[in-house]
């Protein structure tokens, strides 16, 4: 495991500068998936939330009735997961590992499998390409995978491409957390995903929220996958 990811990452939780650090309500986007999801008629059942943060949307999930498998790279966040899921007896599971590494979760045997923000941050082609294989391993066919994460157009990440020491892949790093990432547009993202799964539905989704204090305009794409 990336010892320097870890401490940023640490760190982070410690700042409290991202909204996924300190928030505790479900990510809308998310919410508005799984109602999606439930328009279909479909059951509730085997979920991963994939970079689950300390659980804002594992919560919410279990609560919606899914099994959970939570994964964050941080081994604290998934103690804190675990603990809270045990007192609330929430069909949660959490694992502090990367979600680059093979996931602790038996093949074709999920329904739904989630990523808020995490797959962006995987800043090695190789290691998204591990990712995207345990992604199509877990998965059951037919099965849905929903990401979401900040397009080039966002109003915090989007300018720190002009201070990018790789501008041909987008990779930039947060100033104030020293936290790496890549930005995506929707050709970018669905093309690095075409080779396993089918692209379901895709919007760029403008709002506004805080960063480190401030306000700023934000630019995220959500996106659903199928397995084929």
């Amino acid at each position: 495991m990336n010892e320097a990811l870890t401490k940023v990452w640490s760190e982070e939780y410690q700042r409290k500068g991202i909204p996924s650090s300190f928030r505790k309500d479900p990510t809308r986007a998310l919410v508005e998936f799984i109602q999606w999801y439930q328009n279909k008629k479909l059951p509730p059942g085997c979920v991963a939330d994939i970079g689950c943060g300390q659980g804002r949307n594992s919560f919410y999930l279990a609560a919606e009735g899914f099994t959970v498998t939570a994964l964050d790279l941080l081994q604290g966040n998934a103690d804190i997961i675990n603990e809270e899921a045990k007192k609330r007896h929430l069909p949660i599971c959490a694992y502090g590992q990367d979600a680059s590494t093979e996931w602790p979760i038996r093949d074709s045997s999920l329904d739904i499998a989630v990523d808020v923000f995490c797959y962006k941050h995987i800043v090695d082609k190789e290691a998204q390409k591990a990712y995207r294989s345990e992604l199509w391993r877990a998965l059951k066919s037919g099965a849905y995978y929903f990401i979401s994460l900040a397009s080039i157009n966002d109003g915090f990440y989007g300018p720190l491409l002009g201070t990018s020491l790789d501008p041909a892949r987008k990779l930039i790093v947060d100033p104030h957390s020293q936290i790496p990432s890549f930005l995506y547009g929707l050709d970018d993202l669905v093309g690095e995903f075409s080779d396993k799964f089918n692209l379901v539905e895709a919007e760029e989704k403008r709002s506004t929220s805080p960063m480190y204090g401030k306000e700023y305009s934000r630019s995220v794409l959500n996106c659903i996958f199928k397995k084929g």
